[in-house]
């Protein structure tokens, strides 16, 4: 969303945050893919929330990863409902925060700040970003480190 923002997208209409919640898949930031799968072993014995500082109903109420993946095991519906609350707060989040960095007319930097993020590579040069990713946003006028 971010690239595509970039280069003149303003809006979107995306079933990403409910069909990834299905997989038993959470959005977060950092290190791509910016994905935590909860069902992945990781999450089996982990007491902290998908996101900390998070608003989502789960994060704030302090449902664990691990809470969600045994009820994801379990088939409870209820899991998938509470990923997709977070997953929508994420991306609302993502939203307002690139808004604010165009308002503020520093959305060049965000996005080297999110590729950077995304990106970090070996030394935090980010010499592990896709072509096309750089491709995209040096068509969109924005060059990266």
């Amino acid at each position: 969303m971010v690239v595509c923002t970039a280069l003149g997208v303003d809006m979107y209409d995306c079933v990403y945050p409910t069909r990834t919640a299905r997989f038993g898949v959470a959005l977060v930031p950092g290190k791509a893919p910016g994905t935590l799968r909860i069902k992945g072993r990781e999450c089996l014995q982990d007491n902290k929330v998908i996101q900390a500082g998070c608003g989502c109903q789960p994060c704030r109420e302090g449902i664990s990863k691990a809470r969600l993946q045994a009820l994801l095991k379990a088939n409870n519906p209820i899991a998938v409902e509470l990923i997709t609350q977070h997953n929508i707060a994420y991306m609302m989040n993502l939203v307002r925060s690139m808004r604010q960095a165009i308002l503020e007319d520093r959305f060049p930097d965000y996005v080297r700040k999110f590729v950077a993020d995304q990106y970090p590579g070996k030394n935090g040069g980010g010499d592990d970003t896709p072509a096309w990713v750089a491709d995209a946003l040096n068509a969109a006028g924005i060059s990266l480190p």
